[in-house]
């Protein structure tokens, strides 16, 4: 019987082995499916004739808004005969879909009273670019016709969405995303100036759709039969789109406590080497009162005591350290203070250890639920990463694309600075700066981790001094370097830097408009 027993209780030790082992290979899966998700940069927007074939299928009779509302995923316009229009502006993708069974997609804010009790009478998609047009027509109380145009510019990186008034003009109203020239030399998108499409180099091609459009879900890798181009958008936008972003925050709240388990592990650290010398208290006591015992033989500038240790029943020989620079009576006083400090000190530390090592105990259970995706089980954090305002930093960056190798970012205040510099730029990137002079980062991103052309490292050199107090000045100093020789100094305010390895180069500022014409763009 004992042996069965026995035999039964190493089974059942192994089963859960087996069950433990699985359950951390399931996370360690989840955490590589969310960094491949993540760490993929290419926006794969929605095809062209997928949006043509969206149009065709949409009806527009009797579509009478009842409502509009946004979030940061998605504009809602709630039609009177409850059917909604979602325009979906994700980071990762944009298309619309529209459903007669309304479903939430988060917090919503109501916007753009003036759509409300029009008609959409007409949607149309352009014909060079995936820029979608929704026109209303509205009988204000003069009984006077008014049209608007809702713009969904479905172009990648930066889909916006446009509500514009027909005149004489297409006149803009107001816009989820504003760009003055500064934010976008191109064009502006500001509330009372005409409409104009941007100019993009994009060109549409037509081709047959067969159904049913197979889509392949993020999270079980099922896949789902669309008959329309509408529900495979809307299936879009369910099981991969809005996963995708889940996923995304999942991995931004994981990192953060990882970081918070570090930094605690790191703290213990420091406290543990803080126990050891509080745990020499002894030692720093026996040393004063042997320098006491032999101060007549101490000289000063002398380096090392050899005595007897009177404490050691053995009567052994002890070396002690002595600060040259001191008297023998502030040698005794100087050990005689670490005594008293580590006496006082190592309760204190054996306290704030059991401590931490409570918190990093939780912390280490708060990792595993936060790979779980246990999110609703974590504790609520002031601190909890706050992916929108980075995303919404650099939508804000000035940025000029050169070609697949090289991109310019020009940071215009000290937070973006601080921005480009220590979390978008890369060590091989190259930095530059006017020199004397308050001004703007300029990054020279090197997307394929080539070496910029000297013309390039000119023209950006020219353009650090354009937006810098230097801009009407002539020869202006400005340095330049790789990222990799830029510091940014602990606790020092945003934008300010110390860096080495640098060249100086004399020009003339430049402002963005002209280096593009330098650079045939």
């Amino acid at each position: 019987m004992a042996s069965i027993a026995s035999t039964t209780t190493i089974m059942i030790q192994v089963v859960l082995f087996i069950l433990d082992s699985l359950m951390d290979s399931i996370i360690i899966l989840q955490i590589i499916i969310i960094n491949l998700i993540v760490k993929d940069k290419v926006k794969k927007y929605m095809d062209y004739i997928i949006l043509f074939d969206w149009t065709k299928e949409f009806s527009v009779e009797k579509k009478i808004v009842e409502c509009v509302f946004y979030n940061d995923k998605a504009l809602r316009i709630h039609f009177k005969d409850n059917t909604d229009l979602y325009l979906v502006i994700s980071n990762y993708d944009a298309y619309p879909f529209y459903t007669s069974k309304p479903f939430s997609i988060g917090d919503e804010t109501p916007i753009w009273d003036q759509l409300i009790h029009s008609v959409l009478t007409k949607v149309s998609l352009d014909e060079y670019d995936r820029i979608m047009r929704f026109i209303f027509t509205q009988i204000d109380i003069f009984q006077q016709k008014k049209t608007y145009v809702l713009i969904a510019e479905f172009i990648p990186p930066k889909p916006n969405i446009i509500l514009a008034e027909q005149n004489q003009e297409l006149i803009i109203v107001d816009a989820l995303k504003k760009y003055s020239y500064a934010d976008n030399p191109q064009r502006q998108i500001l509330p009372k100036i005409p409409y104009q499409p941007p100019k993009t180099a994009f060109k549409p091609y037509h081709r047959d759709i067969s159904f049913p459009l197979i889509l392949k879900t993020l999270q079980t890798g099922e896949t789902i039969q669309c008959d329309t181009v509408n529900e495979y958008l809307k299936n879009h936008f369910i099981y991969v789109l809005s996963v995708k972003e889940e996923l995304e925050h999942r991995k931004a709240i994981v990192d953060y406590w990882e970081r918070e388990l570090k930094k605690t592990q790191q703290k213990l650290h420091k406290q543990r080497m803080e126990l050891e010398q509080a745990e020499k208290s002894d030692y720093w006591r026996i040393c004063a009162e042997i320098i006491k015992v032999n101060l007549s033989n101490i000289q000063r500038g002398q380096n090392v005591l050899k005595a007897i240790n009177y404490f050691d029943p053995e009567l052994s020989t002890i070396e002690i350290e002595l600060l040259p620079d001191k008297t023998p009576q502030e040698n005794m006083q100087y050990y005689l203070k670490k005594y008293k400090k580590a006496k006082r000190g190592k309760e204190v530390i054996e306290h704030n250890i059991a401590e931490t090592e409570k918190k990093i105990k939780q912390l280490e259970n708060i990792v595993q639920k936060a790979k779980r995706g246990e999110l609703d089980e974590l504790p609520q954090k002031e601190k909890l990463p706050q992916l929108s305002r980075k995303l919404e930093m650099a939508e804000k960056l000035l940025r000029l694309r050169i070609d697949d190798r090289f991109e310019i970012v020009i940071g215009r205040k000290a937070s973006e600075n601080d921005f480009i510099t220590t979390q978008l730029a890369r060590p091989y990137d190259w930095w530059f700066h006017s020199r004397l002079y308050h001004g703007s980062h300029i990054l020279l991103r090197c997307l394929q981790k080539t070496n910029p052309p000297e013309e390039l490292i000119q023209i950006c050199c020219s353009l650090a001094a354009w937006y810098s107090k230097a801009r009407f000045s002539q020869n202006v100093p400005v340095d330049y370097t790789q990222v990799r020789y830029v510091r940014k100094p602990h606790k020092s305010k945003p934008g300010f830097v110390t860096y080495t390895n640098h060249k100086t180069a004399f020009v003339q500022p430049m402002d963005l408009r002209t280096a593009k014409k330098e650079l045939n763009l």
